[in-house]
């Protein structure tokens, strides 16, 4: 990013034209200079019209000065008129130097920013409405973080887990959900996204409205999604696959449902630790091969646990240890 006491100085045009000329030419090409530059010409304006003396009057009382000096002799008028030239120079030189200490000042207290976290535990789903009026569902596990200036000068998100959004529609300010590297730009719009720390891929599907996938490491990335579309991305491998979707298949699980279809094993285990808040042990690997087709509405864990015994010829075993939390051996 192009250096801020640059910026300031040439806004307060302490630069001569080449430097000038170069100098934008940086800003416009780096998006993070041209952010400050446009926050340091807000701050100069600010500045100046703090300026309590209107631009007449000063006028007026300069051309009584001039008067009054072209009386004396011309010695005494160029030693004045050097004291005016350094004078000038040195209330320019200070009120660049105010500025800038304004700008940097303010360029803190916005990096100083401050977040607050909504955790939905395991076993829970919970229910949050942003100070923008957006609404997200927080599945079983998940994190969701915002910073204090969420809705005012941003709408940026942190996920760590599975969510779904109705997102409050504003253009002018765009909600941006980071999972890790990848980034889920939007407007306005209803998208579930995925993303727990334990899983392999990535998932965001779009039930309505428009959303932009990039990657915060490389410019050049860009995905966007249509409504009834899904993108599997793969952070490892820098990888993005994009296919159409059952959308209410990903999304019901806000209403308590669980849809399994073709889902792997693995993956099975996962979300039923999540829902019910225990952990699975396998102990035979063959448990793994198959894909699982189910749903669950209402179903509690010995129900769930029943059908995979009777539908993936396993058997199970809960049992139970000093944290009190469930255990459950398949084999």
């Amino acid at each position: 990013m192009k250096n801020t006491d640059d910026i300031v100085k040439f806004i307060a045009g302490c630069v001569d034209i080449g430097q000038k000329e170069k100098i934008l030419s940086e800003i416009n090409q780096d998006p993070e200079s041209e952010k400050v530059y446009n926050k340091v010409k807000v701050a100069w304006a600010f500045w100046a019209s703090t300026n309590k003396m209107p631009e007449y009057k000063i006028e007026n009382s300069y051309k009584k000065f001039q008067s009054r000096i072209n009386l004396h002799p011309v010695p005494f008028l160029l030693k004045i008129n050097t004291f005016i030239k350094y004078a000038a120079v040195l209330v320019l030189f200070f009120g660049v130097l105010s500025l800038m200490f304004y700008i940097k000042n303010q360029l803190t207290n916005e990096a100083e920013l401050k977040y607050t976290s909504v955790v939905a535990k395991y076993k829970q789903l919970s229910q949050v409405i942003l100070p923008d009026s957006s609404i997200v569902w927080l599945n079983s596990g998940t994190t969701l973080t915002y910073n204090n200036n969420y809705s005012i000068n941003n709408r940026d998100l942190s996920i760590k887990g599975e969510a779904y959004f109705e997102v409050k529609k504003n253009k002018k300010v765009p909600l941006v959900v980071n999972c890790n590297e990848l980034k889920v730009k939007v407007l306005g719009t209803k998208f579930n996204v995925c993303a727990y720390p334990d899983n392999d891929d990535i998932s965001v599907v779009l039930e309505s409205g428009k959303v932009e996938l990039l990657d915060s490491k490389n410019r050049s990335f860009n995905c966007e999604l249509r409504p009834g579309e899904m993108a599997q991305y793969n952070p490892v491998l820098k990888s993005i696959e994009v296919k159409k979707a059952n959308v209410n298949d990903y999304t019901v699980w806000k209403d308590g449902v669980l849809v399994f279809k073709d889902t792997p094993m693995e993956e099975v285990f996962k979300r039923l630790e999540r829902k019910f808040n225990v952990d699975i042990v396998v102990e035979n690997p063959a448990i793994y091969d198959p894909a699982f087709n189910a749903t669950f509405k209402n179903e509690n864990l010995v129900e769930v646990l029943d059908y995979i015994q009777y539908s993936c010829h396993v058997r199970y075993k809960i049992l139970k240890d000093n944290t009190d939390k469930i255990k459950i051996k398949l084999y």
